[in-house]
C-alpha cells in the first residue's frame, strides 16, 4: 500500500478510513534521506516522523491492515516513500501485551517498542531492515466493523495466560520457510522484547493452545457487512501462502460433554475445558478386505419344498405364453383377407351431390325416434363444396318464419309429392299454438344409398368429420333394404358410427366418443342392443376436430366395426350362436302373449344375412333416451315429442352459441367407399 502526503500534517479519522481503498505500488526512497515509518495500532494516532531512525532496506510488501494505524510516510527532505515492496523474507509472529501487529523473525530486523502500554499507542522502530508488520485480522473484518468487537485479537502476555482464538490444524497444507506460526512464536513469561535482539521463542503443542482458549460464550454468526471487508484485509502480497487462522469458539457448556477429560486442572484459571480444535475427518477405506469370502446361499443345496414351487413357477410362466400364442393365431387366421369388389367409391369431387347415387329421405314424423328435425332435400342442408359433402341443420324459422313455425302453418309432403313415408304422421304436420303443436324447428338431411348400393357382406368406409354443437345427433350407419324378418329391429340395424355433438364434459359422452351397434330383436322392447355394443373414446381430441375412418368389415363368420384401420376395433360379433339363443329372450311378453323367434332355426348370421344400404343423416334431439334425462342441462323431457319441441326452441339461447358455423354445425364427408366380396 502506498501511501503518500505532500504536505506533513497530522491525519484526521477520515482521512484514515479513505485511506483503506489504496492499493500497494513499488518505489526506491532516497537512501540518503531516511524515510520515518511510524505504526500504531491506534487509527488516530499520529506520530513525528523526526522521532524515528532511519530505514535502511526497502525490500519488502505492507500487508494492508484493517484497523488503519497512522502512517506518516514524508521523509525530512519532502519527497514521499513508498511501503517496502515484498514480504517474502520475513516471517511473522506475535507480539508483546498491547501489540495488534506480527513482526520479522528472520534475524534482519531488530524490532523495539518505544512503549508498550496497551492504553497507548505503541511504536516500533527498526534497526536494520524495515519490519513488515502484519495487522491481524479477524475473517478479514476491519477493526472499524461491528463485527470486529465480537472477536479477540493475538494477545501475547506471558506464557501462562496467552490467549489464542486458534489457528489451522490442517497440516497437509505446503508450508511457508518466511511464516512462523504464532504459538511458535510466543514470548516466556514475563519476558518483553528488548532493543536489538532477536527473540525465538520454542513452538507449542496443540495441549498448550486447547489449554490457553478462555471461557468465552458462542460468537455470533458473521454479519454480512463483513464480507466486503474481507477482501480488502489483505493485499496483492507475493506470499506463499496467507497464515490460516480460523476462529471458532463454542460455548464451554456445549464442549463439556464432547471433549475427552485432560488430566488435572487448566491452566491460567480456567476450571473447564473452553475449546477445540476441529480437524478433518480422516477417510476410512470400507472395500473389502484381500481375500474376503461373502456367503453364497444360492449355491448350496435347496429345500425340496423350494424346488417344487420353482417347477411349479417355470411350468405356469410356459403354460400361460402357449395360451397366449394359440390366442393370437386364432385371432389372426379368424381375420381374413377378402377379395373385394367395389361398389360405391364417391370423392365428392364433381362439384354436386350425385343423385343418381344419393336418394333423401324427406320426412316431419321424427323417424321412430321423437328427433326434432324436418329431414328435406334442400341445398340448404345437404350441398358438395371443395370436394367434400356437407349434411348441415338449419332453422326452420329462417324459411317458414318464426310465427308460422308456432301457429297457423301446415307442412303437407304427401301433397307435395315429396315424402319418403307411407305413415301420415310422417308426411303432415301443422303449428297450432292453443294445442301447443308446432312445425319442428331445424331442418337437416337423411343421405341414402338405397336405389344404388346395397351389400350383403362386404365391407364400407366413410371418412368424415362429425359435428360439433349441443344436442347434435351423427349418425353412419345402414338399414334392411327389405324388411325380411320383419319391422324394426326384427331386421336387424348396422350402426357404423354414432355420436353427439355435446362437447366432452356431456355425462353420456360428447363428440369425443364415438359408438358402433347391432340391433336385433323381435320387438322394440325386446332390442338386445347392449349384447353387441360398444364405444370408443378419444382422450386428447375429439371426432369434430378432425377427419377419422370409419369402417366395417361383414363376412359369413363375423362383423365388425372400426376406426381408422382394423386394428383399432369398435364392435366385433362372431356368428357362432343364432341370436334368438344369445339373446335369452323371455317367452312371453308382458300382456301373456307369446315371444316367437322371427329368425330361421340355426341360421347364425340371421338377422344380418341380407343385403344393407347406407345412411348418413344429422339428427336434433330427440325423445327416445339418446339424450337421457337430467344429464348436461338437456332443456326438455324423454316423452311428448310436441311439449320436447317447445322446451327445445325456448331454451335456442343456451344451445345456439355452440353450433358455430356451417363448418362446426355440419358432418363433413370426404369420401365414402361400398365394397362386395368377389
Amino acid at each position: 500500500m502506498t501511501v503518500s502526503s505532500s504536505e506533513s500534517k497530522p491525519q484526521t479519522p477520515q482521512d484514515t478510513q479513505n485511506s483503506n481503498n489504496v492499493n500497494t505500488s513499488h518505489a526506491t526512497p532516497d537512501s540518503s534521506s531516511p524515510a520515518a515509518y511510524i505504526l500504531t495500532s491506534s487509527p488516530s494516532a499520529a506520530v513525528d516522523p523526526a522521532s524515528s531512525p532511519s530505514i535502511a532496506n526497502h525490500g519488502e510488501h505492507f500487508i494492508t491492515q484493517p484497523a488503519r494505524p497512522t502512517i506518516n510516510t514524508s521523509n525530512p527532505n519532502g519527497r514521499p516513500t513508498q511501503l517496502p515492496p515484498s514480504i517474502s523474507a520475513a516471517s511473522l509472529q506475535g507480539l508483546a501485551s498491547g501489540s495488534r501487529f506480527l513482526r520479522r523473525t528472520d534475524g534482519k530486523g531488530v524490532v523495539e517498542p518505544a512503549t508498550i502500554n496497551p492504553a497507548s499507542p505503541t511504536t516500533y522502530r527498526t534497526t536494520a531492515e524495515a519490519s513488515s508488520p502484519l495487522p491481524l485480522t479477524i475473517g478479514g473484518m476491519v477493526e472499524s466493523d461491528p463485527a470486529f468487537q465480537e472477536f479477540k485479537t493475538f494477545t501475547f502476555t506471558n506464557i501462562a495466560d496467552n490467549t489464542f482464538t486458534g489457528i489451522n490444524p490442517d497440516t497437509n497444507l505446503p508450508p511457508s520457510p518466511n511464516v512462523v506460526p504464532a504459538d511458535a512464536a510466543a514470548s516466556p513469561a514475563g519476558l518483553r522484547p528488548s532493543v536489538g535482539a532477536n527473540i525465538t521463542m520454542p513452538p507449542r503443542s496443540r495441549a498448550g493452545m486447547l489449554n490457553s482458549i478462555p471461557d468465552v460464550p458462542p460468537l455470533p454468526m458473521l454479519p454480512p457487512h463483513s464480507l466486503h471487508s474481507a477482501g480488502r484485509a489483505i493485499s496483492t502480497a507475493s506470499m506463499q501462502r496467507r497464515p490460516s487462522v480460523f476462529f471458532q469458539r463454542p460455548s464451554t457448556a456445549s464442549l463439556r460433554s464432547r471433549l475427552p477429560s485432560r488430566g488435572g486442572r487448566m491452566s491460567a484459571g480456567n476450571n473447564e475445558q473452553a475449546g477445540r480444535i476441529h480437524t478433518r475427518r480422516h477417510f476410512v477405506s470400507r472395500r473389502l478386505p484381500l481375500g474376503y469370502s461373502a456367503e453364497k446361499p444360492w449355491l448350496t443345496g435347496q429345500a425340496r419344498a423350494e424346488k417344487t414351487l420353482s417347477w411349479i413357477i417355470l411350468v405356469s410362466f410356459i403354460i400361460g405364453l402357449a395360451i397366449i400364442g394359440v390366442l393370437t393365431w386364432v385371432g389372426t387366421t379368424e381375420i381374413q383377407n377378402y377379395n373385394y369388389c367395389t361398389v360405391l367409391e364417391d370423392n365428392f369431387a364433381g362439384g354436386s351431390l350425385n343423385t343418381t347415387i344419393w336418394t333423401h329421405d324427406v320426412q316431419v314424423g321424427g323417424f321412430g325416434n321423437g328427433e326434432f328435425e324436418w329431414a328435406t332435400s334442400s341445398s340448404n342442408n345437404s350441398f358438395v363444396s371443395d370436394g367434400k359433402l356437407y349434411i348441415m341443420p338449419t332453422f326452420t324459422a329462417d324459411v317458414i318464419g318464426e310465427d308460422n313455425l308456432l301457429n297457423g302453418y301446415a307442412v303437407n309432403l304427401t301433397a307435395a309429392g315429396t315424402c319418403t313415408s307411407t305413415a301420415d304422421t310422417d308426411c303432415t304436420i301443422s303449428s297450432n299454438q292453443t294445442l301447443g303443436n308446432m312445425i319442428p324447428p331445424i331442418m337437416s338431411a337423411r343421405l341414402l344409398t338405397r336405389n344404388f348400393a346395397n351389400i350383403r357382406y362386404g365391407k364400407v368406409e366413410v371418412t368424415a368429420k362429425l359435428p360439433q354443437g349441443d344436442w347434435l345427433w351423427p349418425a353412419i350407419w345402414m338399414m334392411p333394404t327389405d324388411s325380411v324378418y320383419g319391422p324394426w329391429p326384427a331386421s336387424g340395424e348396422i350402426d357404423i358410427c354414432e355420436s353427439r355433438g355435446n362437447d366432452h364434459t356431456y355425462p353420456p359422452g360428447g363428440n369425443n366418443v364415438m359408438s358402433s351397434t347391432l340391433h336385433w330383436g323381435p320387438t322394440m322392447e325386446l332390442d338386445r342392443y347392449f349384447k353387441t355394443h360398444t364405444a370408443l373414446t378419444l382422450t386428447h381430441s375429439t371426432f369434430a376436430d378432425g377427419f377419422h375412418t370409419y369402417g366395417l368389415e361383414w363376412s359369413e363368420k363375423y362383423i365388425m366395426t372400426y376406426l381408422d384401420g382394423r386394428l383399432r376395433q369398435v364392435v366385433y360379433h362372431k356368428f357362432g350362436t343364432p341370436f334368438w339363443p344369445y339373446g335369452n329372450f323371455p317367452s312371453t311378453y308382458d300382456n301373456g302373449s307369446t315371444v316367437s323367434d322371427p329368425w330361421p332355426a340355426n341360421d347364425v348370421q340371421a338377422p344380418f344375412d341380407q343385403d344393407f344400404y347406407l345412411i348418413l343423416n344429422v339428427a336434433v334431439g330427440g325423445t327416445n333416451g339418446w339424450f337421457p334425462d337430467n344429464e348436461g342441462n338437456k332443456p326438455w323431457n324423454n316423452g311428448d315429442r310436441q311439449t320436447a319441441m317447445n322446451s327445445f326452441w325456448n331454451a335456442r339461447s343456451q344451445w345456439e352459441p355452440t353450433w358455430g358455423d356451417a363448418t362446426s354445425r355440419a358432418m363433413i364427408v370426404d369420401s365414402v367407399k361400398i365394397y362386395t366380396m368377389c
